[in-house]
């Protein structure tokens, strides 16, 4: 592809919105700047919480989100695209390489519409709009002014596909032509040949397919270093984009090709992504300690790597694990000079009936009135082996009683006997047979109570979980420093919402006149 004065002009364009295009250095920046309202000023989001990925001369971004990455190989294995025929690049960079040589251009964001179910319980406290939603709208406002100008084809994904799945003429006012959910290796390269060659894009293509052994490894470093151990779940969650999924795991020489690309680039912190990173290498919902093992041992070799951070895990697959192995798998992790190793497990519910009845494959080989006791084990025995537990409880989950939300309660009660931290979050389905939305309309005096407590555990633990996670990721002390003013800053103002959000449901419950909204939060990251 030709190039003039210096910069590329690339067939296909690949860019993420904002709150994905930013210099994270560990994973909890990432998590909370998703969750970023406008309340905060955009010059604090874009400079502090998110800030810039640089690009070098031609436009190409030297981080990018993994989906971004995954693309990038894929088209360029599969394809006769060559590396300047594909760029991945930054919304700031964005408008200098479309123009009448772009084809096609291949959009990315986790939360468009602004309704993901984590974003959407800290914007019904916060008032603004998600960055999530707004940025994702600029960056479209940009493609959109291009395509009529140009005629280029628009293509939509990343984990937030099924909003616009969802709301089609959210799609085509943002100039979407098609939206496409799943994995890319699946069928995307032969998408991608099928609009370069002229042909009338459908307005969707849904895939299940984890197409794991199609995976290429990535070309250029990732956001937070990303990777991937494995990819899909199958638990059947009913508010998980993931749930339908079968899981498939990537080799290990792939996920160590990865690991190796981002050292090589610098970023030396990385991120192992997996819906239950210690399913590694198992099926059928069963773990394979071996395998996991055996990964540990590969990353342990990588000299420059400092630190793994993890992601999910399944309670079912701690269950599966002996003491020694879960000790084992802690000492392998790379995680120099960190003191809480945190990994976010779904609890959801103490009403393990309830819960298999929204996801039946979480529970693994047990019964669901087992699933309290396995909770408060993989707590307890977590915490022993050196990790730290970070649940999640969903509230309003369809079926939910008063008895369960209580039962809830006196589950976290026990669970903060330990080092731990609790987030609870409104549940959000996915997809039509996903019962209904909870929000703040809905919420009852009894889940404020559930959701104040969880918070009062979090304004201790989460402070020291970001600062220790950011000191290893080579965050400055400036900048930790800062969070942490900030974040006291915030504790006060999270509090003053619950005693005004606590009268205005309980004026609602009695049919009086409801009470003020909550009031604006300081202007910084929500790490509580």
């Amino acid at each position: 592809m030709p190039r003039s004065n210096g910069k590329l002009k690339p067939a296909v364009v690949l860019v993420a919105d904002r709150t994905l295009s930013a210099d994270y250095r560990v994973l909890f920046e990432g998590i909370f700047a998703t969750m970023q309202t406008t309340q905060v000023p955009a010059v604090v989001m874009r400079r502090f919480i998110a800030p810039p990925v640089r690009t070098d001369s031609a436009g190409r971004a030297a981080k990018a989100p993994l989906g971004l990455r995954r693309i990038e190989s894929s088209l360029l294995a599969e394809t006769d695209l060559t590396a300047d025929d594909v760029v991945v690049t930054t919304p700031e960079a964005l408008p200098d390489l479309l123009g009448p040589w772009t084809r096609l251009v291949a959009v990315s964001s986790s939360d468009p519409l602004g309704r993901g179910m984590s974003n959407t319980t800290t914007s019904h406290f916060w008032p603004g709009r998600l960055y999530t939603a707004e940025w994702t709208d600029a960056m479209m406002a940009q493609v959109r002014a291009a395509k009529d100008a140009h005629g280029f084809a628009v293509v939509a994904g990343g984990g937030g596909a099924w909003q616009w799945l969802a709301d089609p003429d959210a799609a085509a006012r943002q100039g979407i032509d098609t939206v496409f959910e799943g994995y890319f290796e699946s069928s995307g390269p032969g998408l991608v040949g099928d609009l370069l060659a002229g042909k009338t894009p459908p307005p969707a293509v849904r895939t299940q397919e984890p197409a794991a052994d199609a995976v290429r490894p990535i070309r250029g470093a990732t956001v937070m270093g990303a990777v991937e151990l494995s990819r899909g779940c199958g638990n059947g969650c009913r508010f998980c984009t993931m749930a339908r999924h079968p899981m498939r795991h990537l080799p290990a020489e792939t996920v160590l090709a990865d690991v190796q690309t981002n050292v090589a680039a610098g970023v030396t912190t990385v991120v192992a992504g997996s819906e239950d990173v210690f399913r590694y290498g198992g099926s059928g919902g069963r773990v394979n300690f071996q395998a996991l093992r055996d990964l540990l041992v590969g990353l342990g070799q990588i000299e420059a790597l400092r630190f793994v951070q993890l992601d999910h895990a399944n309670i079912a697959s701690v269950a599966q694990l002996s003491d020694a192995e879960l000790l084992e798998i802690r000492r392998l992790i790379p995680a120099r000079d960190v003191r809480h190793l945190w990994v976010n497990l779904g609890a959801e519910s103490a009403n393990g009936r309830l819960v298999a009845g929204n996801g039946r494959g979480k529970m693994g080989p047990y019964r669901p009135d087992d699933w309290p006791d396995l909770v408060r084990d993989a707590g307890e025995r977590l915490s022993r082996a050196g990790f730290f537990p970070v649940f999640s409880i969903v509230l309003g989950l369809p079926g939910e009683t008063p008895d369960d939300v209580a039962a809830t309660a006196r589950l976290v009660r026990e669970l903060a006997r330990r080092p731990v931290a609790v987030f609870p979050v409104f549940h959000e389905p996915v997809r039509p047979d996903g019962g209904p939305r909870f929000t703040l309309d809905t919420m009852r005096t009894d889940h404020l109570a559930l959701f104040c407590d969880c918070y009062e555990i979090n304004f201790t633990w989460v402070p020291r979980l970001y600062r220790d996670n950011q000191r290893a990721g080579g965050v400055s002390w400036l900048k930790r420093a800062a969070v942490q003013a900030l974040g006291r800053l915030e504790v006060r103002a999270w509090r003053k919402n619950f005693v005004r959000m606590g009268a205005r449901i309980a004026a609602r419950e009695v049919g009086a006149p409801s009470a003020p909204q909550a009031e604006p939060a300081p202007a910084t990251a929500q790490e509580s």
